[in-house]
Order: structure tokens, then C-alpha cells, then sequence
């Protein structure tokens, strides 16, 4: 049960990290590829 439980939260964690990574920072409207080359 609380292995269950911690289980959901890493995944929900890790959700949020994908998230904020990927939909979080629209700022820069450049095509800079994969990695962050210093447009934020």
C-alpha cells in the first residue's frame, strides 16, 4: 500500500517536471532545439 502510494507520487512529480520542461517556458518563440542553448 504505501509502496502504491509512493509510486503515484514519483510519477506525478515526474509528470510535472515533463510538464513545466516542455509546455512551462514559452517565452522565447526561436526554434533552439532539444537543449536550452541560452534563449531564456
Amino acid at each position: 500500500m504505501t509502496q502504491e502510494i509512493l509510486t503515484y507520487i514519483a510519477l506525478a512529480v515526474a509528470l510535472v517536471f515533463l510538464y513545466q520542461k516542455f509546455f512551462g517556458k514559452k517565452k522565447p518563440n526561436k526554434n533552439c532545439g532539444n537543449n536550452d542553448c541560452g534563449c531564456s
